[in-house]
């Protein structure tokens, strides 16, 4: 990457400038994301669920936070609306986000809720048409 220097720098001979933090759009901006919210979970008390590096579990007392992660969207799973807000107001104070409410789609799966059930439906039928056609 080529980059020019802030007013006020001025380059030395022979050497280069290094960039300290990711940019959006290259390569490693997804892993350096990630290390950035990983280490923010875990600080607010989120385990890592077994090996998998993208779902995390919050236990607070009876109520849970299950969230998984892609890239920079995510999707939650909670028994407890009022620790979920309070989860969503902590994490607006370092970083920039918006509640979608209830998901109806979430990386080409459709997800069907009955509330009044307890029934949920996630299926792919729309994401196999497009692969076929």
């Amino acid at each position: 990457i080529f980059l020019k220097l802030p007013p006020g720098y001025q380059p030395l001979p022979g050497k280069t400038a290094k960039l300290r933090k990711s940019l959006y759009g290259l390569k490693q901006a997804p892993m350096a994301w990630h290390a950035l919210i990983k280490k923010w979970m875990l600080k607010y008390g989120f385990k890592p669920i077994g090996q998998d590096h993208v779902t995390f579990m919050l236990h607070r007392g009876k109520s849970i936070i299950l969230l998984s992660l892609y890239v920079d969207d995510g999707i939650c799973a909670t028994n407890d609306e009022k620790l979920y807000k309070q989860f969503l107001k902590d994490l607006s104070v370092k970083f920039e986000l918006s509640d979608q409410g209830c998901c109806e789609w979430y990386l080409s799966v459709r997800i069907q809720q009955d509330l009044a059930n307890k029934h949920t439906t996630l299926t792919q039928t729309q994401y196999a048409k497009d692969v076929l056609e």
